[in-house]
């Protein structure tokens, strides 16, 4: 390793440390910012409302479980990615089976997807039989859920317009990257996670920010540990934080998860004058973030796998 990758790697540490104790810091400074959050609002009074919500965030909770275990992990067809190995710096196709499917930071917006609409299933679900959960389960069911919606935006736009492009002009095949599982990952997990917006349910506040950076520096974290002690690669090449640029890179990735929590934080705050402004802001968020088919211009040089 030669000093400036050195320097580079310690930079990208120093940087990726600060930013999970900054963004910590930050939340819990500020998290109790604002009215109490409104249960009615969150879950419904208990009637039509909250049944539909119940049965809607179970029924996306499902989804996750179900991919995860089915289409993921007990998957006997293995997953194809082309990461970056660590030990030589070159890219090369790999195929994932198990647990190794949950690598990718596509899998962690997926999982945390799942973790909000199963918490905020359960006490919508709780609404029905019982009083109404308490401002700690509120808050928390909240915070999940803007960390979502942050990974979200973060995955989609990120596989749209520098996954796919990438892998585009190395003449790899993308069909794969349309499967089932992928569409979840992908492009599912926004589009519901909007409808939540458009319901107007959720409270998004502005210190949730930092739970989104939070969550991008924990992945970090993992990728590097991943490359150095588990699977010897980088699912994305421009987490490496070896090259000079890396650092660079890095702290980019930091500031799209800013502008994707903020997109969320802005449509919520629309919601409260204009629902119909809302509804055209999430359709054209989606429709610029997700890609349900393999782009037009696209002409596979290698082989397909089916």
């Amino acid at each position: 390793m030669t000093s400036t990758s050195e320097d580079s790697t310690v930079l990208s540490y120093f940087l990726v440390i600060s930013i999970l104790v900054f963004s910590l810091v930050i939340y819990f400074l500020f998290s109790q910012t604002g009215p109490d959050f409104d249960s009615v609002q969150v879950h419904g009074n208990g009637g039509l409302f909250t049944v539909i919500l119940t049965l809607f965030r179970l029924a996306c909770a499902y989804l996750v479980i179900h991919t995860t275990i089915f289409w993921m992990v007990k998957n006997p067809v293995p997953g194809i990615m082309t990461p970056l190995y660590r030990e030589d710096s070159q890219s090369r196709s790999h195929r994932s089976k198990g647990f190794e499917r949950l690598v990718p930071f596509s899998s962690w917006t997926m999982i945390i997807f799942g973790i909000a609409m199963l918490w905020n299933g359960i006490s919508s679900a709780w609404v029905l039989f019982y009083s109404p959960p308490s401002e700690f389960i509120l808050h928390i069911g909240t915070a999940i859920y803007a960390t979502a919606f942050s990974s979200a935006v973060l995955t989609a736009t990120i596989i749209r317009y520098v996954i796919l492009p990438a892998q585009m002009k190395r003449g790899e095949d993308i069909y794969h990257m349309f499967l089932p599982h992928e569409q979840v990952m992908h492009n599912w997990a926004l589009i519901l996670l909007s409808c939540e917006l458009v319901l107007g349910t959720m409270s998004i506040r502005l210190p949730m920010i930092a739970l989104g950076l939070t969550y991008g520096a924990l992945y970090l974290i993992f990728a590097e540990y991943w490359a150095r002690f588990g699977g010897g690669y980088y699912v994305y090449q421009f987490i490496d934080p070896r090259p000079k640029e890396g650092p660079f890179l890095l702290v980019g990735l930091m500031v799209v998860c800013l502008i994707s929590f903020f997109v969320g934080l802005f449509i919520s705050y629309i919601k409260e004058s204009s629902t119909a402004l809302a509804l055209g802001l999430v359709i054209i968020l989606i429709s610029l973030s997700t890609r349900f088919g393999t782009p037009a211009e696209y002409v596979p040089t290698m082989d397909r796998v089916d």
